[in-house]
């Protein structure tokens, strides 16, 4: 399949640059990671974010990004069954990577995961204790502050 078939967003290579920096070890640790991300930032911070979040029972879940997730399976750029890069995937990602330094939200990622970095399994074990999460019923949308 050709790499150039689809059409990306800046979404796709955040998380192309997550999974090439850090090792997360489930989907599920994404999806805590980037609510984590994305409840922790100023909103002026994060101007094309557009997730989702729905609260489950061990964690948070987007839409959004299995979304993301499934392009980047369907268009050969993960190992199947893992949460690593292909070659085709890395080499993208190389392409492309430029393009998020022009956005702050990325920039706020990038510190989070430095601060958890070998640790990645506390982000499952926080999003459990954060308000926005305990306030939430199990099923409906997480309503992030806009302001």
């Amino acid at each position: 399949m050709n790499v150039y078939s689809f059409t990306y967003t800046l979404h796709h290579v955040l998380l192309l640059k997550l999974l090439a920096t850090f090792n997360f070890d489930r989907t599920r640790t994404i999806h805590n990671f980037l609510f984590l991300a994305t409840a922790s930032s100023a909103p002026g911070e994060r101007p094309g974010i557009r997730y989702d979040f729905y609260k489950g029972s061990t964690g948070v879940h987007s839409f959004e990004v299995q979304g993301i997730f499934a392009d980047l399976k369907k268009n050969e750029m993960l190992v199947p069954e893992q949460l690593a890069l292909t070659g085709e995937g890395r080499e993208f990602y190389y392409q492309v990577a430029s393009l998020l330094r022009y956005e702050r939200f990325p920039d706020h990622c990038m510190r989070l995961a430095l601060r958890y970095q070998d640790n990645l399994w506390r982000v499952n074990h926080e999003v459990l204790f954060h308000p926005l999460f305990r306030k939430g019923k199990t099923g409906r949308k997480i309503v992030l502050p806009v302001a």
